[in-house]
């Protein structure tokens, strides 16, 4: 699903330009209005990249609906979503969109929880947050056979690189 280990997660427009010039083939777009979206995804895709839109972050849009979920499909039209929501993840899945469930490892409860849901719901991938945890992406990685994208608070490479040591397939970073 993934080509790259790096992603450029975009959480302003001010980023946009560095990210259309960059090498990186993948974009999480972590904002965004409703009526800009279809032309924002247009423009990266032309540009040879994969746009996943954060659902959760688009107001207007009730993503864990059928309607809602078939709009972000059929007129914004990224190339998947990520959600924290189990039922924007199934409705995603139904239209056809490649899916990523985000989950927040804040405690061992929180873990046990995300490995159910995920082993459950079946995304295409998992963002684990945050992604300074290389002990803990090793262990979510042999609790599931969905791919690890780690995720949030990195400031350097070498934070990265651990990640995809421990078993992250790609890194997803705003100062990629």
């Amino acid at each position: 699903m993934f080509t790259q280990p790096f992603i450029h997660a975009l959480t302003d427009s001010q980023q946009e330009n560095r990210c259309r010039n960059s090498n990186v083939d993948t974009i999480f777009l972590l904002t965004g209005k409703m009526h800009l979206l279809p032309d924002q995804v247009y423009c990266f895709q032309k540009q040879n990249k994969k746009v996943f839109v954060h659902v959760d972050l688009i107001s207007g849009i009730e993503s864990h609906t059928p309607d809602g979920m078939r709009y972000i499909a059929e007129v914004i039209a990224p190339d998947g979503i990520i959600s924290t929501r189990s039922q924007s993840i199934i409705q995603a899945k139904k239209c056809g969109l490649k899916t990523i469930q985000r989950v927040f490892l804040i405690d061992t409860q929180a873990m046990e929880k995300a490995v159910q849901t995920v082993n459950k719901i079946k995304p295409d991938a998992v963002e684990a947050m945050p992604g300074l945890m290389p002990r803990v992406i090793k262990e979510l990685v042999e609790m599931t056979t969905v791919p690890i994208v780690a995720g949030g608070l990195f400031k350097t490479k070498q934070e990265m690189e651990s990640a995809l040591h421990a078993g992250a397939v790609a890194v997803s970073a705003s100062i990629i």
